[in-house]
């Protein structure tokens, strides 16, 4: 889109919403997870899951939950974590440590954290079935019980 009054920029600024914006990282981010199947089908049932457990646990909790799967015994399932864990960090635009630094955060900050991820991250659960080609939570149920 591309503005056109004065009192926004001028001539030619284009201008995209935050969903736009979302939507394109999701799509890039998504689309860089690696080929091996195991890791696209975990990654991807998490895609699904992930705004469950942060509705039902809350933002820490989920979080949390990744970490601990971060350094499994399964070198899949922990890459799928890793890659979770890292693509929240950019979504939220935090660089440090994600665990870290959402633990510490300001009530004001944590809500937005929070909304924020939520509202992003249905572009996650969107191409994960049209790019990864995962269509349900059954891999995710599988993390989450261990299987």
């Amino acid at each position: 889109m591309q503005v056109n009054h004065p009192q926004y920029g001028g001539e030619g600024v284009k201008t995209r919403t935050r969903a736009q914006e979302d939507m394109a990282l999701a799509c890039t981010l998504v689309g860089e997870v690696e080929k091996d199947e195991n890791v696209r089908r975990i990654y991807g049932g998490l895609c699904h899951s992930f705004p469950v457990l942060v509705r039902t646990c809350g933002l820490c909790q989920a979080v949390a939950f990744s970490e601990a799967k971060k350094s499994s015994s399964d070198d899949a399932r922990a890459k799928a974590h890793r890659l979770l864990l890292e693509h929240t960090g950019k979504i939220l635009k935090i660089e440090q440590d994600i665990g870290s630094a959402i633990r510490k955060a300001e009530t004001a900050d944590y809500i937005h954290y929070t909304r924020r991820l939520l509202a992003s991250w249905i572009y996650f659960k969107r191409f994960a079935v049209s790019i990864l080609k995962v269509d349900s939570s059954a891999s995710a149920k599988e993390d989450i019980n261990g299987e």
